[in-house]
């Protein structure tokens, strides 16, 4: 894996370039194996923050964890285009607008117990702004490439809140998208879903009953590429215990398989579907 530079990044994207590389120290990872019609992201799955503002959290490594969406690159890793956020959402949140990426507050209660300063403020939304400068180029890229182009965007969310009921292994979001056109590949999507079996777990996909798809990953992308549909899909933390964060190997891993797979079927489906169009 390459150490390059969000500009590096997008000037390797502009020339087609493949590429593995760790960007902006860390800040996120970009695997590019071929330029096919589908991305994967898991843009929550980082858990680092710089030490000039880790030491004015008021949330502890254990809790930012917990609100966090560990394990989520992993179930997409041997996808051909992955994007997978190596900062914290506590940091700045991805799937918020650049205005909006530092949270002051998260889940009811006070990010930091010291006030940041401007100059971290800044870092910080800088750092958003080079993410979304390289995923536009990507997407940018892809759209030339392909007729249409599919987002699979991974997160995952804790079960065992109070009043959370009988929630879904999955559930799509899809608020932000234009039903009209997209309904018949978001259907594929729920069907490829449903035919994940996992030991000893209840398989149920949901549309809009936990999560709505209202982020603003999904917002940036289909306020700029037409052709291109991201799928917000949230998974059910039952492949690790969202208390102390340790994966279930004997989930984690027949989901891993059976994730992919899933992805691999319907991203096929959706290429022959707009081949033509």
């Amino acid at each position: 894996m390459r150490d390059l530079s969000s500009a590096e990044c997008i000037e390797a994207i502009e020339e087609t370039r493949v590429l593995e590389a760790r960007v902006d120290g860390g800040a996120f990872f970009l695997r590019i194996e071929h330029y096919g019609h589908f991305v994967c992201t898991a843009i929550h799955n980082g858990h680092r923050m710089r030490p000039d503002i880790a030491s004015k959290c008021a949330w502890s490594e254990e809790q930012r964890l917990y609100e966090e969406d560990p394990y989520t690159a992993d179930v997409i890793s041997r996808m051909p285009i992955t994007v997978v956020g190596g900062d914290s959402r506590f940091e700045y949140d991805l799937n918020r607008k650049p205005e909006e990426c530092i949270h002051e507050e998260a889940w009811g209660r006070k990010v930091w117990k010291k006030p940041l300063s401007e100059n971290q403020k800044k870092t910080s939304r800088a750092k958003h702004a080079a993410f979304y400068a390289v995923l536009g180029t990507l997407y940018g890229k892809l759209a030339e490439l392909h007729p249409r182009v599919v987002i699979y965007s991974v997160h995952a969310y804790n079960y065992r809140r109070p009043r959370m009921g009988e929630s879904p292994l999955f559930n799509i979001g899809t608020e932000q998208l234009d039903l009209r056109r997209w309904q018949q590949d978001i259907d594929d999507w729920v069907s490829a879903l449903e035919a994940i079996q996992l030991p000893h777990v209840d398989i149920r996909v949901a549309i809009n009953e936990v999560f709505f798809g209202r982020g603003y990953h999904a917002t940036f992308t289909v306020s700029r590429f037409p052709n291109i549909l991201p799928l917000p899909t949230e998974i059910k933390k039952v492949y690790m215990d969202e208390l102390t964060g340790q994966p279930r190997m004997e989930i984690l891993e027949p989901l891993h398989d059976a994730f992919e797979a899933a992805i691999l079927r319907h991203s096929s489906a959706f290429r022959e579907r707009h081949r033509m169009n």
